[in-house]
């Protein structure tokens, strides 16, 4: 009897979808189906893809806004810091530039004094050598002198 009532089942459904089989009836099925989901699930991956894109935009702003205050306050510290420091290298090359003048000085002193110590030994050596050079010849000027002088005093 199962069998009669599953028979009648079959042919009254046969008898609804006229002359196609139930079969290919089925294979429609599946494949209206199969379009349906691909339709749904490639209308929600489009959904989540805006999605995504929607949310990673709100969270690129959100970083760009925290970030950019951020490195603002990052460069003012620098800012500062490099300017402390630029203060400090004044200051050190002011002290460095007064020690290198004094030194420098202190040398032009001491070269003074070496220089001048050097023209007194140089006159000095200058004034002995000259007067060895010049005595003979004062010796030999004083002669003539005396022989101009007889001369002169021969003279009529």
């Amino acid at each position: 009897m199962a069998e009669k009532s599953l028979e009648r089942r079959v042919s009254a459904l046969e008898a609804q979808l006229g002359d196609k089989p139930l079969q290919e009836h089925f294979r429609e099925q599946a494949e209206l189906i199969d379009r349906r989901f691909s339709d749904g699930f490639r209308g929600q991956a489009e959904l989540i893809d805006r999605l995504f894109a929607y949310r990673f935009e709100e969270f690129d702003k959100k970083w760009d806004a925290k970030l950019g205050a951020k490195i603002a306050g990052l460069e003012d510290k620098l800012d500062g810091k490099l300017a402390t420091l630029e203060g400090k290298l004044d200051g050190k090359l002011a002290r460095l530039e007064g020690k290198l003048d004094g030194k420098l000085a202190r040398l032009e002193d001491r070269l003074d004094s070496k220089l001048a110590r050097l023209e007194d030994r140089l006159d000095i050596r200058l004034e002995t050598k000259l007067e060895a050079k010049l005595e003979p010849i004062r010796t030999d000027l004083a002669v003539v002198r005396d022989a101009v002088k007889i001369i002169l005093s021969r003279l009529p």
